[in-house]
């Protein structure tokens, strides 16, 4: 007669595995290869600077010069003029927008909280993280576990606030507090948006 061995091998057992590091769950995700260095080169720049959200789009490296003319005459908003059709000047939107390419990145507003600064949802925002933000700008900071777009308030005691900018609903301010993990990315310097 023969017995039957029972060992415990095979399936899952508690606390075998790899173990998470210090950053919490990790995923696997495919890339292709020629993108290799340039995400090395984000998760380093991630580890040692400022956040920015995740979907940030940066200026190009080596952008294209495009010259767009610019009209001599400002166009009124009240009543119409006759059109000059003179040319001041043309400018470059890579110059006119960006003035420190390597702090500045554009995100997408993501809701309705600073409407009434005429920010909508969708409209690109051009953020540049080397402006010391001031008292009244609009900035965009990191609160932790998300991103937001405030008016900054300074105040004399040294207290700082978030301000949102929308009278037709409710929507939070934000006094951070003792020991609260937050700061500031960068101040909004433009705002591109579609009327269509």
């Amino acid at each position: 007669m023969s017995t039957i061995k029972m060992t415990n091998h095979g399936g899952s057992r508690k606390g075998a595995g790899r173990k998470p590091k210090s950053g919490g769950k990790t995923v696997v995700k495919r890339i292709p290869a020629s993108l290799v260095g340039e995400v090395d080169n984000l998760i380093v720049q991630a580890r040692t600077e400022t956040k920015v959200p995740m979907d940030a789009m940066f200026p190009s490296k080596n952008p294209i010069e495009l010259l767009i003319p610019l009209a001599l005459e400002k166009i009124p908003a009240g009543f119409p003029s006759p059109a000059e059709p003179y040319i001041a000047e043309y400018i470059d939107f890579n110059k006119y927008l960006i003035s420190n390419p390597a702090a500045t990145f554009f995100a997408r507003s993501g809701g309705q909280s600073m409407l009434d600064a005429g920010i909508d949802k969708d409209d690109i925002l051009v953020i540049d993280r080397s402006v010391t933000p001031k008292h009244r700008d609009i900035v965009m900071a990191d609160l932790g576990n998300e991103f937001t777009i405030k008016r900054l308030h300074k105040f004399p005691d040294g207290r700082i606030e978030l301000h949102s900018e929308n009278s037709s609903g409710d929507y939070p301010n934000f006094s951070p507090k003792e020991g609260d993990t937050w700061a500031i990315v960068g101040v909004l310097r433009f705002i591109i948006k579609d009327y269509r």
